[in-house]
């Protein structure tokens, strides 16, 4: 999907003005989800590597170098994904020999050639999974803003590009939350 170029555009642009009362909505349902939604606790460390805005902002290699710094140190990483595009239903361990991108996505297989990965929409059944097969640590790949599991550490990753554009919330603008709520649930 394309982004609107309103979104990067100045914050007092007309056509976010118009949409912020449907950003505002989609705001409050973000946190009537995590007001309602009581966190599972996986019984391992679990860090998230999220972001504020939708798009791609470089959480993947953030994701692999944090596993690749916990690997050295032995801990035995196990990384949770959504699998952005995927086409099979989860949640599964992906295997690069077998999966395509098409089946898993494809940040799950970049993931998957540097520790287990676990792909689906179901973040706990995901955990739960990993967490049988010997995880001592899972790294969400995205996933800021999914109250399923309760998170050790939380960062968010910003785009030095396009930073936070106008600042809006969806759809007036590329933000999934405020950034004052976004960056009080960070580490």
């Amino acid at each position: 999907m394309r982004q609107p170029d309103f979104w990067y555009r100045s914050e007092n642009g007309i056509t976010g003005q118009l949409l912020w009362p449907f950003g505002l909505t989609y705001s409050l349902a973000g946190k009537i989800r995590r007001f309602y939604r009581k966190p599972w606790c996986a019984g391992v460390p679990v860090i998230c590597v999220g972001n504020l805005q939708v798009g791609g902002t470089g959480k993947t290699p953030t994701a692999i170098a944090i596993a690749h710094f916990l690997n050295e140190k032995g801990f035995d990483t196990h990384f949770l994904s959504r699998g952005y595009g995927k086409k099979v239903s989860g949640p599964i361990r992906v295997d690069p020999s077998l999966h395509t991108a098409d089946a898993v996505g494809d940040e799950p297989l970049l993931l998957a050639k540097i520790a287990p990965t676990w792909v689906s929409a179901d973040r706990r059944a995901t955990a739960e999974l990993a967490v049988r097969a010997g995880a001592k640590i899972l790294v969400m790949d995205d996933g800021f803003q999914n109250p399923s599991i309760e998170k050790d550490f939380s960062m968010i990753v910003i785009s030095d590009e396009q930073g936070f554009g106008n600042k809006r919330v969806m759809p007036s603008g590329p933000l999934r939350e405020s950034i004052t709520r976004g960056l009080s649930r960070t580490n």
